[in-house]
């Protein structure tokens, strides 16, 4: 569940898909993290980018929700995972931080969550070592 609450004017629906959708990429994110110690059967570079571009696509919607239909949210999302990645962060660190950030923000953070869902993607792109391969 996101901690903050979403306006009267998202139904209970599109909340539902988001919070399905931050819940299937933090267990995929801790898959690539703990899978190796926890199970023989590790996620392949082809799947980690299906899931990849399923997140882009929940990125697309929440901004479509917020009325930015005209972002450029494959190039928001590698610009803020290249400065994240720049300061500190590995790309496994950068994916749960992102993660964090839009489950807190919510479907009211608007364009800001849906960056921050793109970034998610292009870690996970990164993860699989087909970040030069984005598609919608």
């Amino acid at each position: 569940m996101t901690v903050s609450a979403a306006p009267p004017s998202f139904s209970l629906h599109n909340q539902q898909t988001f919070e399905t959708c931050i819940a299937l990429t933090l267990q995929a994110v801790a898959a690539v993290e703990f899978g190796a110690v926890l199970s023989p059967v590790r996620l392949s570079g082809p799947v980690l980018v299906e899931f990849a571009e399923q997140v882009e696509r929940h990125a697309g919607d929440v901004a479509a929700l917020a009325g930015e239909w005209g972002l450029d949210l494959s190039g928001l999302g590698a610009g803020y995972y290249h400065q994240l990645a720049a300061g500190r962060d590995e790309p496994l660190q950068a994916a749960y931080h992102g993660l964090h950030a839009a489950a807190f923000l919510g479907l009211a953070g608007g364009a800001t969550t849906a960056m921050l869902l793109s970034m998610v993607g292009y870690a996970l792109r990164v993860l699989a070592g087909a970040e030069d391969r984005v598609c919608h």
